[in-house]
């Protein structure tokens, strides 16, 4: 199974609209991890197989969903700037091995308690110092593979980009902490 992930593109510029285009024909799930900030009946967001609620995102989406052994969710409800362990719950109640979610703004794959958590970045812009937005095509055969994707170009991104992610995350989780 190959599927598309998009998460935080808050409505800047016509990323969304493109990629959903570019990939429409080419996967086989559509996954936006919240904060499109459109409406339900948007046309856009229609054309996605799964989208949940955002932190910034008004319409009624859900706050998780599940599709055989993926949970599906933004992050905000499970504290994600402070580590994973509600996410890791979330996912034992469900059923779940994999997690895709958003809100960091920031591409990561972790594997906490035998679960692979997946952010694709945010299509619009990520935190990084690289200074672009990502999206992510996750395949999922007899093994699990994924590949960061350049929000403009397209082109897959150099790994170093999720090394800094790490690293930035945990620097949000110590901030977060002394506060």
């Amino acid at each position: 199974m190959k599927i598309l992930v998009v998460s935080d593109s808050h409505l800047i510029g016509d990323d969304l609209q493109r990629v959903t285009h570019l990939y429409k024909e080419k996967v086989d799930l559509m996954i936006h991890c919240g904060d499109s900030s459109l409406p339900l009946n948007d046309p856009i967001i229609k054309k996605f197989d799964i989208v949940v609620k955002g932190n910034h995102d008004d319409a009624l989406f859900p706050k998780y969903e599940t599709y055989q052994n993926i949970c599906v969710t933004h992050g905000q409800f499970y504290n994600v700037y402070y580590g994973y362990e509600q996410l890791i719950q979330l996912c034992h109640e469900q059923n779940c091995q994999i997690c895709f979610h958003g809100h960091t703004h920031v591409p990561t794959h972790q594997i906490h308690d035998g679960i692979h958590f997946i952010n694709p970045g945010s299509l619009m812009m990520n935190r990084g110092t690289y200074g672009y937005g990502t999206y992510a095509i996750v395949q999922i055969d007899t093994q699990l593979s994924i590949d960061f994707y350049h929000h403009h170009t397209d082109e897959k991104c150099d790994p170093t980009i999720l090394t800094e992610g790490l690293a930035l995350l945990e620097e949000f989780k110590t901030l977060l902490t002394k506060e």
